[in-house]
């Protein structure tokens, strides 16, 4: 009985992230890194990153890599990390520093590593009820949080 309360109680907790911007674009790139670190490629293994993205990203992404995709553009960083490697210490190391709203989505800005270093911004949308990654994008910024 008590293994089941737990798992309801950390189910619900999951569930209770996905209602939450901030949370949830921690949450993806949490586990995006981890994917990555392990020689994942989730845009392509698998199924889970869709609870995490909207579909029509996935679907863009998803038919870049079709073999008879034939499109002159090429990206020389990963579509999330806007990196073409992750760091040594990002993998538990992710933090949103900033956030703000415009009238396309929550921006929320998320760094890696122990030094904070790398930043990328999460445009955070609605699909399903659920919060999810839209868009991603790198810039510099002015820090609006404090750092934890």
């Amino acid at each position: 009985m008590k293994k089941l309360l737990l798992l309801l109680l950390m189910a619900s907790s999951a569930i209770a992230n996905t209602s939450d911007p901030v949370n949830q674009a921690v949450a993806f790139n949490n586990w995006y890194v981890n994917q990555i670190s392990q020689n994942n490629f989730p845009i392509t293994d698998g199924k889970d990153i869709d609870k995490y993205v909207i579909a029509s990203t996935m679907q863009k992404l998803r038919r870049t890599q079709d073999p008879n995709y034939d499109d002159e553009v090429f990206y020389d960083a990963d579509f999330f990390l806007k990196a073409q490697d992750i760091g040594d210490d990002w993998s538990g190391n992710v933090s949103a520093i900033a956030g703000d709203t415009d009238p396309v989505c929550v921006n929320v800005y998320v760094a890696f590593g122990k030094e904070q270093k790398h930043i990328v911004i999460d445009c955070m949308v609605k699909e399903n009820g659920l919060w999810k990654v839209q868009s991603v994008t790198r810039l510099q910024f002015t820090r609006n949080l404090e750092r934890h």
